[in-house]
């Protein structure tokens, strides 16, 4: 039987739908799985007609005993219908609360459809949290929806770009707030808790976690600020005592070069940002977001809801192809244990 992957919908005002009808065409003739889109019917159907796309789906299933017969007859292509917007008030750029409602369902149905067995893994599409707020929902995010919808608290995005494996102290913070958030004990827990996932046969298990310094050094070698030998340093050493294979901190030109190299098994950068400054150099329109922690393997777009080139036809499907090659890839587990 064919695994399928789960391609959840995203914000469909935003550039998704689009990007999802590209890549799945691309991938018709050579994916050797199956895919499932979970989102509105209408918007990508007014997507493709827009953008004189032919959509490749073979099948519109309406529930998960319909989408379980479709895998039996061996349909590779599958839609499943989440949500009926109203296109009469549907504008490509302009979120709502009816498209923050569609993106939730879209993705509380795909992950339902893994955990019940008709999927291996799940790629998401970026999400708005203006529209989410606007349908009602406390979550902003598809890190916080898929806490909320897998039952599961302590959840570890990686961004892997190339040879690269990427994990950020904090995320989507002000600098102001990232830079109080860099304690010895903030440190010291996020290198246990990426050690410990060291385990999977995802890393390479002979090369040390590198760590990147939050200030650039002077010409004399010297940090330019505090954070290095008051927290980061102090924390690099309580885990080497603990047992924990760590080098650094390095500044950030050395670090990415070294792991561009291949020297790291992952790193750990102080904010977010750098990671996805870092991803954008060396792996342009190829990086993705991989979570761990979930009870299933989840790959996502990393990029913005693209609202502003919704409906433009100038999206880039790379992104969308590779992460679905890859979790096809990585949906044998035991790569991930």
């Amino acid at each position: 039987m064919l695994r399928y992957i789960v391609l959840s919908m995203g914000e469909p005002a935003g550039t998704s739908p689009e990007m999802i009808l590209k890549a799945t065409k691309a991938l018709s003739d050579t994916f050797d799985g199956g895919i499932i889109v979970t989102g509105d019917e209408g918007v990508f159907s007014h997507t493709a007609s827009d953008l004189s796309i032919d959509p490749c789906f073979g099948y519109l299933a309406e529930d998960e005993e319909d989408l379980r017969r479709a895998e039996e007859d061996g349909i590779r292509f599958i839609f499943f219908r989440s949500s009926a917007i109203d296109l009469s008030s549907f504008e490509y750029g302009k979120v709502s609360a009816e498209t923050g409602e569609a993106s939730f369902r879209a993705l509380e149905h795909a992950v339902s459809i893994i955990q019940n067995g008709l999927a291996d893994s799940l790629v998401t599409s970026p999400v708005s949290a203006r529209a989410l707020e606007a349908a009602g929902h406390d979550e902003r995010s598809v890190f916080s929806l898929l806490s909320r919808f897998a039952s599961s608290s302590r959840l570890m995005n990686m961004i892997v770009a190339g040879k690269i494996n990427m994990f950020g102290l904090t995320h989507r913070r002000a600098l102001s707030e990232a830079i109080s958030a860099i304690t010895r004990e903030n440190v010291i827990e996020a290198l246990v808790s990426i050690d410990a996932l060291r385990i999977s046969r995802f890393f390479d298990h002979d090369m040390p976690i590198g760590v990147c310094s939050l200030n650039p050094v002077d010409r004399d070698g010297e940090w330019t600020g505090p954070e290095e030998e008051d927290f980061i340093i102090p924390a690099i050493e309580v885990a080497r005592r603990i047992g924990v294979d760590v080098e650094g901190p390095f500044s950030h030109e050395v670090l990415f070069r070294r792991a561009a190299k291949g020297e790291f098994s992952s790193v750990l950068v102080m904010t977010a940002g750098v990671g996805y400054a870092a991803s954008a150099a060396a792996a342009p329109d190829e990086s993705y977001m991989l979570t761990w922690g979930l009870p299933f393997l989840r790959l996502g777009i990393i990029g913005d809801a693209g609202l502003e080139d919704a409906g433009k036809d100038r999206v880039t499907i790379k992104p969308m192809v590779t992460a679905v090659i890859e979790a096809l890839r990585l949906s044998d587990r035991s790569y991930m244990v």
